[in-house]
């Protein structure tokens, strides 16, 4: 289940390369009167008969906690999640039994999306989920009440690396990567309070691209934000802009449709086609993105292979 939280002003970068940002978070479980019911019902206890607790999330197995991805949760009904701006749960990676009267088909890079009231759902395997909004959407600034948290960066690309594999779905990252690098050397150059901290991104490009994962470079002095496995960036018309998540972001806690994948024999964890890794900044745990998959390293995600 999403957490609902509230950020406060951010500074752009400081001198360890981050951008400086807290974030409070809530629960967003069932209420006190709800669980005691269902425990009521249980004889005591928060798991159903079936091992379950009461939101489908875990379930006990041989005494062991097991955690159930959401595409192995229960259905929910399509007028369920929130609209993926919105402040409320967004369920992603729910599977949904049907799709809401008046949705319209939106298909981007080949691959059939279906809205309602800015709620995304794909289809796989003739199942529907709810899903995360493709790469360019669209919001205007003050047309809505984003929650949305700063991003954190542990690096910025200074110097541009060609990547050995490339799909047709990210051949414009390559373009935009060369911009940013460019651009970020100039600022390096200008301001040493931003600090790049080259070494990590060397190491972090050296480790994608064996891993064959692609990278999108962030500007070191843009502002970037993030909810729930969404990151954005307010373009040159002042709008927020859905976009690929930036290698070397840093972020407190995974959504709740995160996977874990295996690649040359270490674990990492996938959220959509992004792969995150663990990181410690000033001695706290953080998830860093490391890159996007290729169809050399191609996962999934909700059961499903991403054909971009």
């Amino acid at each position: 289940m999403r957490r609902a939280g509230t950020s406060q002003p951010a500074t752009n970068v400081t001198r360890g390369g981050l951008t400086s940002a807290n974030s409070n978070t809530s629960s967003a479980n069932a209420s006190n009167v709800r669980r005691n019911s269902y425990v009521e019902k249980n004889g005591g206890s928060e798991y159903g008969r079936d091992g379950r607790m009461m939101d489908g999330s875990y379930r006990m197995d041989n005494q062991n906690i097991e955690r159930i991805p959401p595409r192995s949760r229960d259905y929910i009904l399509y007028d369920h999640p929130s609209r993926f701006w919105d402040r409320d749960p967004h369920y992603f990676g729910y599977r949904v039994e049907y799709l809401p009267p008046r949705y319209r088909t939106m298909r981007y890079y080949g691959i059939d999306y279906y809205v309602y009231n800015d709620i995304y759902y794909r289809s796989f395997g003739g199942v529907f989920y709810v899903c995360r909004p493709p790469v360019g959407i669209l919001l205007a600034r003050t047309a809505v009440d984003l929650a949305l948290a700063p991003v954190r960066f542990a690096y910025y690309v200074s110097t541009y690396s060609p990547y050995t594999y490339w799909d047709s779905y990210y051949s414009y990252i390559d373009t935009q990567n060369r911009t940013i690098a460019r651009n970020n050397a100039i600022i390096a150059q200008q301001n040493a309070q931003i600090a790049m901290n080259s070494n990590l991104a060397a190491n972090s490009y050296n480790l994608a691209n064996r891993l064959g994962l692609n990278q999108s470079y962030a500007y070191a002095n843009s502002n970037y934000y993030y909810d729930d496995g969404v990151f954005y960036i307010i373009n040159s018309n002042g709008r927020y802009e859905v976009i690929v998540p930036p290698a070397g972001a840093v972020v407190e806690a995974l959504p709740d449709d995160y996977d874990t994948i295996t690649l040359s024999g270490a674990t990492y964890y996938v959220v959509d086609n992004t792969v995150y890794t663990t990181t410690l900044i000033e001695g706290r745990p953080y998830m860093e993105v490391l890159g996007q998959l290729t169809s050399r390293s191609r996962y999934y995600n909700y059961g499903y292979v991403n054909n971009y």
